[in-house]
């Protein structure tokens, strides 16, 4: 879009008019007319979205009785000559033979001047003022400067009495003008004698881009004010135009500026907030409007952030904003539930204001007492009839028993049954703790010393608090034996909770320490840890496969700082199997260079790229020849040129084709909707990959983490007998 920067002090000139109505009312000669021209001379900047036009462009000049809106009282195309700058002059009424309209400002009402280019939009009007034509306007009036009544006779007199009168001019007063000022300041009378000083007003720059500075010699738009500002009245925002069928017009704007510093640009960088109206509904018979924030970083447009607020004060959130209550937002009610056989409750819900209240059907009490809540006395001691316990959960235990020094559980059997008979679905069906004797103690002449049973979980739990010491220790001293052998689902599962191993295994020269074979489609080994290591290889790692991992890196002892520090480099990854090749050649002095690569290359590889840096010097270097009975060829455009080069290649040995890594891939049925990091999706633990695939395995890990055993009692049992009874 086109458009005329142009100075309100020019366009003072259009009063000029005013000074000719008076004139006309006043019936002035013709020779007054060719004093007074009806021509008013108008400068201005042509500008283009930002580029400044030249030569000949056309021009609608108009002037109104408002500031937006409304008919033009005058209208008025002109073809206007742009220098190699822009600036362009204009004589308005030129295309008329009597000039502008003598009754244009008949109504004594302030008028604007709006400017079109090629028929486009047009520009914001400007104010006209007045000029120094206004004051030979002001003496149209008069006689020679003498009002009227200067000539009007004295008094009526008999004929033949006539005598002259004289009748001396009014004497004008003139002030006797004096004072300093400073260059841009307007001036200030500064006493009633005629003294002139600084006003507290400074002026930079003329026409389009004169502004106007209050208390600031540097005023940053056209009125800039250092200082607070009270306004005892409205302060209006207008339109930017009128509203039509085919679009509504947004207000002035008004902006709140932050100023943010950014440490990655080292720069300061404003924060603009934006207020404006908004109309919403346009050509409807709802139209209505909407105060709107806007928001911009820099020098971007401000943009819509989503907060409104419409014409009934109702406010429209951004994208993100919560609330609590369910539905839209609003909490209307608070209720309260409790067990019907335990409470009664009343008061529930409360919608306004009011009172819950809950109330005990039977109190809880120590005392044997039927459908009674169990609280324990002073000394921690309740009564009760037969106790059936029950872990409420598969890691939980369903009677614990403590003795300082004695046994917290004894139970024999004299004939063919079980002394004690623990049984769980899913947890431990007995479990003993000791901090420096057996946790539990088994004896048996001819059968199992300890047998255990789980329909779901383990038979067998072993734990120690000894560093030295083993949970489970099995031990076998034949040749080509297994210490311990387990077979399930899980064969062996270990579980640290501090810093020894979940499992140790330990082998000579010539058998596996850890031996794991899955013989089905599962894993052969599956470990994990809440914070530290997963799995630890001290020494050569062999995988005779792929290896899939989530990223990974070589970590070395500091070069610098080895005692101290650690140091990391990223692996470099490809969606494709790619080597990476490179070196250094130096051209001869044809400037040719051929490089030699192993004679396995190309039976290696294909897909060939490659990267050439000249070294040293401003050159130009090519690949020749590419690669061709593992060699290729390089040219520069002058000799002796060094050339750091780089060749990748996709693998195509056997094992690559045949195991070709796919870059992207569907998860199987069993894995979809679960992750291999769900918190970095906000997601809950048990959506992980491990879950869907091994959910039994999942359940001890987290019995591990989050149900740890009762803190140990000391429990001897008397070695290879039978303990004492209590």
């Amino acid at each position: 879009m086109k458009r005329f920067r142009y100075s309100p002090s020019v366009l003072a000139a259009i009063l000029l008019l005013c000074s000719l109505l008076g004139a006309q009312q006043a019936a002035v000669s013709t020779s007054a007319a060719a004093v007074v021209p009806r021509l008013v001379n108008f400068s201005g900047k042509a500008i283009d979205q930002g580029k400044v036009l030249t030569g000949v462009t056309g021009a609608t000049f108009a002037i109104y009785s408002e500031e937006t809106g409304g008919s033009p009282l005058w209208l008025e195309t002109q073809n206007v000559q742009a220098d190699s700058k822009g600036n362009y002059s204009a004589q308005l009424g030129a295309t008329k033979s009597d000039g502008l309209p003598l009754d244009l400002f008949t109504s004594g009402e302030a008028h604007w001047l709006g400017v079109r280019v090629n028929g486009g939009e047009e520009q914001p009007r400007v104010l006209l003022l007045s000029v120094p034509y206004a004051l030979k306007a002001a003496d149209a009036q008069t006689l020679a400067g003498l009002p009227a009544s200067a000539f009007m006779l004295a008094g009526t007199v008999a004929a033949g009495n006539i005598s002259s009168t004289t009748i001396s001019p009014a004497q004008a007063a003139t002030a006797a003008v004096s004072g300093t000022g400073t260059t841009d300041f307007l001036p200030l009378w500064t006493n009633s004698t005629g003294a002139l000083g600084n006003s507290v007003l400074f002026q930079s720059g003329t026409g389009t881009t004169a502004k106007i500075g209050i208390n600031t010699t540097a005023p940053g738009t056209t009125l800039d004010v250092n200082g607070a500002e009270t306004v005892r009245g409205t302060l209006n925002l207008p339109a930017t135009g009128t509203a039509t069928a085919t679009a509504g017009k947004n207000s002035q704007p008004q902006d709140f500026v932050a100023s943010v510093f950014n440490s990655s640009t080292a720069t300061a960088v404003a924060q603009k907030f934006q207020w404006q109206a908004e109309p919403i509904s346009n050509n409807t018979a709802s139209a209505s409007g909407a105060m709107s924030l806007l928001y911009a970083t820099g020098t971007a447009a401000p943009a819509e952030t989503g907060l409104k607020i419409n014409n009934k004060g109702l406010l429209t959130f951004a994208s993100g904003q919560t609330f609590p209550g369910a539905g839209k937002g609003s909490v209307t009610s608070v209720g309260l539930s409790a067990p019907s056989s335990d409470f009664s409750v009343s008061g529930s819900p409360v919608t306004t204001s009011g009172t819950l209240a809950l109330k005990w059907n039977t109190a809880p009490t120590s005392t044997d007492t039927a459908n009674a809540i169990v609280k324990r006395d002073s000394t921690g001691s309740f009564s009760a009839g037969s106790i059936t316990s029950t872990s409420p959960t598969s890691t939980g235990t369903a009677i614990t028993a403590t003795s300082a020094t004695g046994v917290g559980i004894y139970g024999q059997a004299t004939s063919d049954g079980y002394g004690i008979i623990g049984q769980s679905s899913s947890g431990y069906g007995l479990y003993g703790e000791s901090s420096s004797f057996p946790g539990v103690g088994g004896i048996s002449g001819s059968n199992y010393a300890i047998y255990g049973l789980s329909e779901s979980n383990h038979g067998v739990v072993g734990q120690t608090l000894n560093a030295s010491a083993y949970g489970v220790y099995g031990t076998n001293t034949e040749a080509g034996g297994v210490g311990v052998y387990g077979l399930a689902s899980t064969g062996v599962v270990g579980v640290s909770n501090s810093g020894g191993p979940g499992v140790y295994a330990q082998s000579g020269d010539n058998g596996w320490a850890v031996d794991a074979y899955n013989t089905g489609d599962s894993t052969g080994v599956l470990a994990g840890s809440v914070s530290g290591f997963a799995a630890w290889f001290n020494g050569d790692v062999n995988v005779d496969g792929n290896l899939s991992k989530n990223g990974g890196s070589f970590k070395i002892d500091h070069p610098l700082d080895p005692a101290n520090k650690y140091l990391y480099h990223s692996f470099v990854e490809s969606p494709d199997m790619m080597n990476i090749y490179n070196g250094n050649v130096i051209t001869n002095a044809k400037g040719d260079a051929l490089v030699t690569l192993p004679e396995w290359f190309e039976t290696l590889n294909r897909d060939f790229r490659y990267q050439l840096t000249v070294v040293g010097q401003f050159a130009q270097a090519i690949v020749a020849d590419e690669v061709s009975n593992h060699q290729f060829a390089i040219k520069t455009d002058k000799p002796n040129i060094k050339v750091s080069w780089q060749v990748t290649g996709i693998r195509q040995d056997v094992w690559a084709n045949s195991h070709r890594i796919p870059v992207e891939e569907v998860k199987p049925e069993q894995e979809r909707g679960f992750y291999q990091h769900p918190e970095l999706y906000n997601a809950p633990a048990e959506k992980s990959i491990l879950w869907a695939r091994y959910p039994q395995a999942m359940k001890q890990w987290k019995a591990a983490r989050t149900a740890k055993p009762a803190a140990p009692v000391h429990n001897p049992l008397v070695k290879a007998s039978v303990p004492a009874k209590p």
